[in-house]
């Protein structure tokens, strides 16, 4: 068994990518974290932009497996798949877990990223082979991680990620829009614990009534669910597309202010577990 897993940041901007000198620090990459599970296992949280970054992880070599963990299907956490070079590669495998979309399965949730118009490539004619899981109601294991999900609230629904390995635990909660009791009490109630929680913070305090129902966070909201499940540290991510690298050192600071052990996500952040 590996010792310590390291997960990095390969992208932390949320909604749409964005390319802006005043936004290079923090990136303009849409949601993405990788890990390497094993020499030829890799474990992808999201599938933005930011998964382009990955290339410079991946060994040239065929017989490799991708699993994918997607929270929803909205554009900008699926966007870089089409653009991810392995996708291409004969020998590959990529497993995809998700909760279907509604009226849909898992497979045309992946897919709708490449289909025409809006894509040449359709994710069926890439040679790598393709598999797909419903997200299970209990625990199960991928490699030497045992995962554990909720539902939380967002526009169609959103699946949050709790990675357990050894004695410590990361949990990936993006694109939840805080304020719904059940929604709430899940999170906390995965969340609890936890070494790391890499949190929605896109909104600042003041904007959120002009933003109920666009399915994110405060800044302050994701403090509370950290202060409340006694986590060790927080990680601020999908910084608002209008969020300079100014913008989000005011956030951060501001959240270190009521729980010193935050950070905002850019990539190249790297987490241990």
């Amino acid at each position: 068994m590996v010792d310590r897993l390291t997960f990095t940041i390969l992208g932390a901007r949320g909604s749409l990518p964005i390319d802006r000198p005043d936004s290079a620090r923090y990136g303009g990459s849409t949601i993405c974290v990788g890990a390497r599970l094993s020499p030829d296992h890799f474990l992808v949280l999201d599938a933005g932009t930011g998964l382009r970054r990955l290339h410079e992880q991946v060994p040239d070599q065929t017989g490799l497996t991708f699993t994918f963990l997607i929270t929803h299907f909205h554009w900008d956490h699926v966007l870089g798949l089409p653009f991810f070079r392995p996708l291409y590669q004969p020998g590959q495998t990529f497993n995809f877990y998700a909760t279907q979309a509604e009226g849909g399965t898992v497979a045309e949730g992946i897919a709708g990223v490449m289909e025409p118009p809006l894509f040449p490539v359709t994710l069926q004619s890439a040679p790598s082979s393709h598999n797909y899981y419903e997200v299970p109601d209990h625990p199960w294991e991928v490699g030497s991680l045992t995962i554990r999900t909720a539902r939380l609230h967002h526009p169609q629904g959103v699946t949050s990620y709790r990675l357990e390995h050894a004695d410590r635990s990361l949990v990936f909660a993006t694109d939840v829009e805080a304020g719904d009791p059940d929604s709430d009490a899940a999170l906390i109630e995965l969340a609890q614990g936890a070494n790391v929680l890499i949190h929605d913070g896109q909104y600042l305090p003041q904007e959120i009534e002009t933003h109920r129902g666009w399915g994110h966070s405060t800044w302050e909201q994701a403090v509370e669910v950290a202060e409340r499940a006694g986590v060790d540290r927080l990680v601020l991510i999908s910084h608002d597309p209008d969020r300079t690298d100014e913008g989000v050192d005011a956030v951060l600071s501001a959240a270190r202010n009521r729980f010193p052990r935050s950070d905002a996500a850019y990539p190249g952040l790297q987490l241990e577990l």
